[in-house]
């Protein structure tokens, strides 16, 4: 094992005895500066270190890290750089525009870089970058394109790039155009394909592993089968560790079908993932559809196609090409629309019911230790026992079949603005028991045995798990929740009463008196205001449905723009040692401070939170603990601590936890502690002055188990 003391090891005359192979051995576990150092100041070290720096990059600017280091860049890095990440960490506008140059001058250095990770940042109005390390949505589209066409001409050993582009259509253009080049596909393991001919096209990349199939229904329609039982270029398939399936229109399962392999063989993958949405076009559609396709003879074909196939989600198409007990990561985004929409479609329990009996049929699937599912987002709700039998159900009763689950994400995708409706005339304390019971429906439900198999297998296997209690609450140890609230919260009681107003602390009540004093009164916009005699159609928000108008968009924003960076790479570690990009800033300020006097909100706003030409930047990034949103999203940890609780109870060896974007660890005390965002309010919300309301009442979840 080799010491190193890093505090001394610039000046370390040993070092410079000691053969390269060696110090490359060595500099595997060097911090970025001291790496930087040594090619700077050591002619010796200069390639050695280059090659250890350029391995892998990546670029997250404005990211923000877990509240322990406080937003010291440099000591974050130099904690989990290279140590957790593996990786050199470009953070700021600076230091990227330096990078870029570099890269310009010296293209030799793209032999080093064989991961590129330009990863999601905040942009401003305007035309210039500003010193502050925000950038506008221009000059960062233009460093995109930039750098995409300089690896697509230069590099000739990169094994993976990926970039978050602002424009999803030019970036998809981008990056179909980068992987055209052959000398990309020389040592690539991941590649993206919108076409079959793009598999091989200018050549077969032979180190590819991991593949991504977004193909569009006009080519499967010319397209009888692909056989990946013949000779190359489809037998790479067979090689292929994980595989995604998606098309154009979310129909991933019709790929699975065009699959032609040899007799008695699946593929045998680590990881698959398939997009699928089972819906039917309506009367309206087709007409419209028609009418469309009167001038436009491929999308005519297309829909014909799309329309004449089986668009139900079914889990005999992935047994019958993948096997599935050789599965160690399981994405699942499908959906059945036509569930909703009242046609009378069963195909969504259906297909967690057959897999169910599947897994209990082997064993709990062993290898699987990671499990996700999303729906597709829909305006049309589930009432809670639709979800209870349609979805939760079904669902409950596959992953309690699992016996070695150990990573469990469940995202039904539900809107933020669900959390902005009325109650429906009930007492606050019956509409609080029924939201309860909704979430005992499902959680409580890993208590019970493994049950309601249709199989009468006699493989001791199957009997053993079928017989025994589910494991899933002694083996799981990450669960994520991206909208929790919003899928098993349905019912809204009065915004006192409700799951979020339950912490009765003082910074509690001072996050609601600033967000009356900087958002009350609202309006909302009347379906009919013909005769209405409010000023433009509009009618004021009490106080509570304010409440639950601010904090529903909070809630939003923590859904949807959140996402950890971690890095590409066969270990990961936990939330604590990655930086997260938390989306646009100034989230209510930006949706709720309307313009005045007919000028620019970001002008005349008091909040002074964006750069203007009459005023200095004073918060762009909203990192500072005083920050509106940021005392909301404090608010919200507040409220979620008796359901966190609750989590931790059931699922007793749980060491993370994502709850609307609120990313939990476990302490050595053993309690659950928020990573990226404070857990406690700054002594000056604590300390606000507030007015003793004893008459407010508070919500009270019940934590039953």
């Amino acid at each position: 094992m080799i010491n190193l003391q890093l505090c001394s090891i610039h000046n370390s005359p040993s070092l410079s005895c000691l053969p390269d192979t060696v110090v490359e051995c060595i500099f595997q576990y060097v911090d970025q500066f001291d790496l930087i150092h040594f090619s700077q100041v050591s002619q010796r070290f200069h390639s050695i270190a280059n090659k250890r720096l350029y391995k892998r990059v990546t670029v997250i600017l404005n990211a923000e890290y877990p509240t322990r280091y406080e937003g010291d860049s440099k000591f974050y890095i130099r904690e989990n750089g290279i140590k957790h990440m593996d990786s050199a960490l470009i953070l700021n506008y600076s230091n990227l525009i330096k990078f870029n140059q570099t890269l310009m001058e010296k293209p030799e250095l793209t032999d080093n870089i064989k991961f590129f990770v330009f990863d999601k940042c905040s942009t401003l109005k305007g035309n210039v970058p500003t010193s502050d390390g925000v950038l506008c949505s221009k000059a960062l589209n233009q460093l995109h394109s930039d750098l995409i066409d300089f690896f697509g001409t230069h590099s000739k050993s990169l094994n993976f790039l990926h970039i978050t582009f602002i424009d999803f259509v030019n970036g998809l253009e981008k990056l179909n155009k980068f992987l055209q080049n052959g000398n990309i596909r020389n040592k690539l393991f991941k590649l993206f394909i919108n076409s079959l001919p793009e598999l091989y096209t200018p050549k077969l990349p032979m180190g590819i592993t991991n593949l991504f199939l977004m193909l569009d229904e006009l080519e499967l329609s010319m397209t009888p089968q692909i056989d990946i039982g013949c000779d190359q270029p489809y037998e790479i398939f067979n090689s292929l560790q994980t595989l995604t399936f998606s098309t154009t229109d979310h129909l991933g399962l019709e790929i699975i079908r065009k699959f032609k392999l040899r007799y008695g063989e699946k593929l045998k993958l680590k990881g698959l993932t398939i997009f699928h949405c089972h819906k039917e076009a309506d009367a309206s559609t087709l007409e419209e559809t028609e009418f469309q396709s009167s001038i436009d003879h491929e999308n005519q074909a297309r829909n014909d196609y799309i329309h004449s196939i089986d668009k139900h989600i079914t889990f005999q198409t992935i047994s019958e090409k993948i096997d599935i007990t050789c599965l160690n990561q399981f994405y699942l985004k499908i959906d059945c629309f036509s569930d909703r929409n009242n046609v009378g479609c069963n195909c969504f329990p259906t297909f967690f019911q057959d897999l169910s009996d599947f897994s209990i049929q082997n064993g709990g699937l062993p290898n699987l230790e990671s499990f996700e599912l999303e729906l597709f987002p829909n305006l049309e709700w589930l009432r809670p026992h639709q979800m209870l039998e349609s979805i939760l159900g079904p669902l409950g009763t596959f992953i309690k079949t699992l016996s070695s689950l150990s990573r469990l994400s469940i995202d039904f995708s539900t809107l933020g603005f669900k959390m902005f409706d009325n109650g429906i005339g009930l007492s606050s304390v019956l509409l609080n028991k029924l939201n309860e019971r909704l979430m005992q429906a499902f959680f409580l439900c890993f208590f019970s045995t493994v049950a309601g198999s249709t199989s009468h297998d006699d493989n001791p296997q199957s009997q053993a798990i079928s017989q025994s209690q589910s494991t899933v609450v002694q083996n799981l140890k990450s669960l994520q929740l991206p909208d929790f609230l919003t899928s098993f919260i349905y019912y809204k009681p009065d915004f006192y009463e409700s799951f979020l107003h339950t912490c009765q602390c003082s910074g509690c009540a001072g996050v609601l008196k600033l967000l009356e004093n900087q958002f009350y009164p609202l309006h909302e916009e009347n379906e009919d205001d013909e005769d209405d005699d409010d000023e433009d159609g509009e009618s004021a928000l009490d106080l509570q449905s304010t409440y639950y108008l601010l904090i529903g968009f909070i809630l939003g924003k923590l859904q949807a723009d959140r996402e950890v960076c971690i890095p590409i790479k066969k270990n990961t570690s936990n939330y604590r040692y990655y930086p997260i990009y938390k989306g646009q800033s100034h989230t209510l300020h930006h949706q709720f401070h309307k313009h005045v006097h007919g000028g620019d909100a970001d002008e005349d706003c008091e909040c002074k939170c964006f750069h203007t030409a009459s005023t200095p930047v004073n918060d762009p990034t909203g990192s500072s603990p005083l920050n509106i949103d940021n005392l909301a999203t404090t608010y919200i940890i507040h409220q979620l601590r008796p359901i966190v609780e609750y989590l931790t109870k059931i699922f007793v060896e749980l060491d993370s936890l994502m709850i609307h974007g609120i990313y939990y660890e476990k302490c050595e005390d053993g309690t659950m502690k928020s990573v990226f965002d404070a857990d406690e309010y700054p002594t000056e919300i604590k300390e606000m002055p507030i007015e003793n309301n004893e008459s407010i009442p508070f919500g009270n979840f019940k934590k039953i188990i």
